[in-house]
């Protein structure tokens, strides 16, 4: 069997899985609404994770990306700071430290709540776990009682045997 048709098979399919990875690198390099992570590079190349993985220069790109999104955000937000009038900036700070204390607020309520029902839930708890133990003790205590009667019933039965017989 002439294995050179299978290497130029691969080597077909190397380069077209290249082809496929490098097209969508390019296209999540130009849409920012596209994620840059292998999940969404494997969709848009129809490859599987592992090929990606398998391979390091996909990986670069990939970072890269993240890298270049990173730093057109950073500069986006200098350049927004820098257009804003420092009353601006400040009202800006004010709003979000309002906005803060309100999470802040609705999260120690939350809190509050949250602990007022454990205590309740903790309180029903032990009050079952006790009517538990109290019926438990009447179980045993009605067993006790039903050995007891099991035995006189015996007791009688011979007793009757024995004036029926005797």
């Amino acid at each position: 069997m002439n294995t050179s048709a299978y290497d130029a098979k691969n080597e077909e399919s190397f380069e077209a899985v290249t082809l496929a990875l490098d097209a969508a690198l390019n296209k999540m390099e130009k849409d920012s609404s596209i994620a840059a992570n292998v999940t969404q590079l494997a969709k848009l190349a129809g490859v599987h994770r592992n090929t990606i993985y398998h391979r390091a220069w996909p990986l670069e790109r990939l970072r890269e990306i993240k890298a270049k999104r990173a730093q057109q955000k950073n500069d986006n937000a200098a350049a927004i700071a820098q257009t804003r009038t420092p009353e601006e900036l400040l009202e800006l700070s004010r709003l979000e430290i309002v906005y803060w204390f309100t999470q802040l607020q609705d999260a120690r309520a939350a809190n509050i709540e949250l602990q007022a029902s454990l205590r309740k839930t903790a309180q029903a708890r032990d009050m079952y776990m006790r009517d538990h133990q109290q019926c438990l003790e009447v179980i045993n205590q009605l067993r006790i009682d039903i050995l007891k009667l099991e035995h006189t019933i015996v007791v009688l039965e011979d007793e009757m045997r024995n004036l029926q017989g005797g």
